[in-house]
């Protein structure tokens, strides 16, 4: 909370797979002082690789949220085309957010938060095609 960003792009940010802006490197080194100059320079400088390796799936973590997404996607995809119509959720204009909370029971419970703006298809005229 002290970088002012969600927790997941800080995650980014330390992986690489984020690029760290001049207004957020200040805050950044004063909650990782002991983070490298040259580090933090590189966060700013270098252009993030935003593809990820096949592997990751065999992490167990990564593969259950996998899983499921990959369950419940179809009736994800319907609601999302019920309450909002025909599109996509951006995966660029999007936060994702990864709290927890407690169950009934007294378990801890993993939360995550999917918040991407709705992107509309379009008809694809002949006459906008310029």
């Amino acid at each position: 909370s002290k970088l002012g960003v969600t927790n997941t792009y800080a995650a980014q940010l330390l992986l690489g797979q984020a690029k760290l802006t001049p207004g957020t490197a200040s805050k950044h080194k004063e909650a990782l002082p002991e983070l490298p100059s040259d580090d933090l320079q590189a966060m700013q400088d270098d252009f993030p690789m935003r593809s990820f390796d096949d592997d990751i799936l065999k992490e167990p973590h990564v593969y259950r949220t996998y899983e499921a997404i990959t369950h419940y996607g179809k009736a994800i995809k319907s609601i999302i085309n019920e309450q909002c119509g025909d599109g996509i959720m951006s995966a660029i204009d999007f936060y994702l957010d990864v709290g927890t909370t407690t169950g009934k029971q007294g378990e801890k419970r993993v939360v995550i938060t999917f918040n991407g703006k709705f992107l509309p298809f379009i008809e694809q005229k002949a006459e906008d095609n310029g």
